[in-house]
């Protein structure tokens, strides 16, 4: 981990440096994933001519690049710098609510830099719960909690865990996060629905959760405005009073239309790398409510 450490200490100028220098090996040399962002590019907008897709891929390569380092400068950022670099819009949708002792559930996709957005939560006065996926390579994983922990206002909860957890802190006042757009291992019990011109799987889990307990569910928008500067946003998209009129995935499919309306407006700050399409609709398909 002294080799990580030490590549965040680097001056964030140096550092994109390192990230231009990445983002042309990937583009040109290692070809990263390009098959995959390709695919997910070109089916998720089909109207799109070569040439824009290949500009879009382009985009995309600076973005996670940046992304990538920017991750390490976690490692020496400042409060006040992080502040700075990540402003918030209505964050006070979620003060009001954990201030009047109402827990809340806080969904969003892979946009912007979710990493810079932990340590901005952190630093908010806030209380926020953050469910992770626990990584493969252990000192990888223990660098990356490592860096996520340096602010006191974010609990991390390993995905596996967070179910027993969050039960067991249901009476504690604050916001349990949550990147709701990940693919499904179990498909046949997963939400489906038409995404990025796309059948698309999505867990359950959240809208379980927030009927199970009667929390509000709030979007976070995280979008990149400059390099290294980002506004998140934060927006009601359903309340417990309207539970019991709304149809089942009704919560999940308001989700899924308003990151789609995002990722149009972004195109290039979505984690299109990622095999989020790996799934074919079963013809059949049992969720348990």
């Amino acid at each position: 981990m002294f080799f990580y450490r030490l590549l965040g200490k680097l001056p964030l100028s140096v550092l994109y440096g390192l990230a231009s220098f990445v983002r042309f090996i990937f583009n040109y040399v290692l070809a990263y994933r390009k098959k995959v962002i390709e695919a997910n590019l070109k089916n998720s907008f089909p109207t799109k001519s070569d040439a824009e897709i290949k500009t879009l891929r382009n985009k995309f390569y600076g973005y996670l690049t940046d992304q990538l380092v920017e991750f390490f400068y976690g490692v020496r950022i400042s409060p006040n710098e992080m502040m700075q670099r990540m402003r918030f819009v209505n964050e006070e949708i979620i003060t009001s609510h954990l201030n009047n002792n109402q827990p809340v559930v806080l969904v969003a996709g892979h946009q912007g830099n979710w990493e810079w957005a932990i340590h901005r939560l952190g630093l908010s006065g806030n209380a926020y719960d953050v469910v992770y996926q626990r990584l493969n390579n252990k000192d990888f994983n223990a660098f990356t909690m490592e860096v996520r922990s340096r602010f006191q206002g974010v609990t991390l909860l390993e995905k596996r865990e967070s179910i027993v957890a969050s039960r067991d802190r249901k009476d504690i006042p604050r916001a349990i996060c949550l990147a709701a757009d990940q693919a499904p291992q179990k498909p046949e019990s997963a939400y489906w629905t038409t995404f990025l011109n796309q059948d698309t799987a999505f867990f359950t889990g959240m809208e379980r959760f927030a009927r199970d307990y009667n929390y509000p569910v709030i979007f976070l928008e995280l979008i990149r405005t400059g390099r290294g500067e980002y506004t998140m946003s934060f927006e009601s998209l359903a309340s417990p009073e309207t539970y019991d009129k709304m149809e089942k995935g009704e919560i999940i499919e308001r989700f899924a239309r308003r990151l789609e309306k995002s990722i149009i407006a972004y195109p290039d700050q979505y984690l299109w790398s990622h095999r989020r399409w790996k799934h074919t609709k079963p013809s059949e398909i049992n969720i348990k409510w």
